[in-house]
């Protein structure tokens, strides 16, 4: 008989955690109690930086939706990244437009906010060369260098590379800026970093290169005998600075809350140190049908440039 009672009231208490343990699932409304900020850096230490303030001020207002903690998480290149979103690991990230559609095609991510930087939404590409190149035209390219950034840059790869593209010029990718491509080709060569886009063009190393217009106009300020002496041939049309992503399968409920957290951000006094340290964000924007059309066009250029050049 003792022994009956004994294991009734095991399992009454086994039954009472249960019940516990269900009504804060309940009232967290997820499982989930740990937000995940991803960025694909170069520089973790300095990209931390720039997340971990605006992580912590969401964390601290997502505790109705369940979440504790926040961790930001850093990948190597696009691939690790993809590989984390399709996992699960990363929750949450900003990025370029190209890099964002790139990220919507591999890993299911959603585009779910606009970010303001430098008083913009958006910002174009610029071709640029020497005043004495005698370039003025994207087809005067032709058996010429062209430099760029990096493969994920919008501004800097996937926007120019379009452009060409849609102006029926082949282009080939070179070793160094000293190789020469073929008469009929556009070569181009990957610079890695603005100062040497600029630099190899005034020293003639390259024949053009190609990034934003904000770029520019830091050029013209920061260094006006250096610009003196280029010129802008050719610009894009606009589109968005940066957008924010979520991952698939995110419980829409912390989707959401992290939707209001950041669209209300900018009018939070409390706020304002954390958008600063996120690259100088202004304040966030749902995405109106304008911006959504201009993405739906850059798509298609961003998966031809996928297809035909790399």
């Amino acid at each position: 008989m003792r022994s009956r009672i004994i294991a009734k009231q095991i399992l009454l208490g086994i039954a009472v955690v249960c019940m516990g343990a269900s009504a804060l699932c309940s009232a967290s409304g997820t499982g989930q109690h740990t937000l995940v900020l991803g960025r694909v850096s170069d520089d973790p230490k300095a990209h931390y930086e720039r997340l971990k303030p605006l992580l912590d001020y969401v964390v601290e207002r997502m505790a109705d939706v369940g979440i504790r903690e926040g961790r930001v998480l850093m990948a190597r290149d696009a691939q690790q990244m993809v590989s984390y979103l399709r996992q699960g690991k990363v929750d949450w990230m900003s990025e370029t437009s190209g890099a964002a559609l790139v990220f919507e095609e591999r890993a299911k991510a959603r585009i779910f906010l606009r970010s303001r930087r430098g008083g913009l939404f958006d910002y174009h590409s610029v071709f640029f060369a020497r005043k004495d190149s005698q370039i003025a035209a994207l087809s005067d390219l032709t058996g010429r260098t062209l430099a760029l950034q990096q493969s994920m840059s919008t501004s800097a790869y996937l926007v120019p590379a379009a452009m060409l593209l849609d102006s029926h010029l082949a282009l080939a990718i070179q070793a160094s800026p000293l190789e020469r491509p073929p008469a009929d080709f556009v070569g181009y060569v990957f610079a890695r970093s603005e100062g040497n886009l600029v630099t190899w063009v005034h020293k003639g190393l390259v024949d053009a290169a190609a990034f934003s217009n904000q770029d520019w106009d830091e050029l013209q300020q920061n260094s006006p005998a250096v610009a003196n002496d280029l010129m802008v041939f050719q610009s894009s049309g606009s589109f968005p600075r940066a957008l924010e992503l979520v991952r698939a399968g995110l419980d829409p409920k912390i989707e959401q809350r992290l939707r209001q957290i950041l669209l209300a951000a900018h009018q939070d006094p409390a706020a304002q140190p954390a958008l600063l340290a996120y690259s100088r964000t202004e304040r966030f924007d749902e995405i109106d049908a304008a911006t959504w059309a201009v993405l739906a066009e850059f798509r298609a250029g961003v998966r031809r440039v996928r297809a035909e050049i790399e």
